[in-house]
């Protein structure tokens, strides 16, 4: 019977795609319920420029209260952009027409003897109208 009537299993491929980019997206990128929901929406268009070299599991190691040079030597290259006053070190920005992206940012804040530290992580999914 199975051998005949394969495609009776259609609809469950269907679906069973979709759930298994969620769970990626949830568990691996660490995604909220609206982020991992939009990145599965934008799975195939999204636009993502990533730093040279750039690496998630580096990322995923970066804590808050690390200085810049431990940062440097955990993801192994510089960001792709420092903005305001170096205190937001981009390492995953929007392609050029791209409305659906991964963000990945560093906020880093000097502390009383001037050293750059982690104040904050920002992984989360950019999805248009958000």
């Amino acid at each position: 019977m199975l051998k005949k009537n394969w495609y009776l299993f259609t609809p469950l491929f269907l679906i069973a795609i979709p759930v298994a980019i969620y769970f990626y997206y949830a568990s691996s990128m660490g995604y909220n319920t609206t982020d991992a929901m939009n990145a599965t929406k934008y799975f195939l268009v999204s636009g993502t420029r990533y730093a040279m070299d750039y690496n998630e599991v580096n990322f995923n190691r970066l804590q808050p209260g690390m200085d810049g040079r431990q940062v440097y030597q955990i993801m192994g290259k510089q960001p792709s952009e420092r903005l305001e006053n170096d205190s937001r070190w981009v390492y995953a920005l929007a392609k050029p027409g791209a409305r659906a992206y991964h963000e990945r940012v560093v906020i880093m804040e000097r502390d009383k003897q001037n050293v750059p530290r982690v104040k904050e992580l920002v992984r989360r999914f950019h999805a248009p109208g958000q």
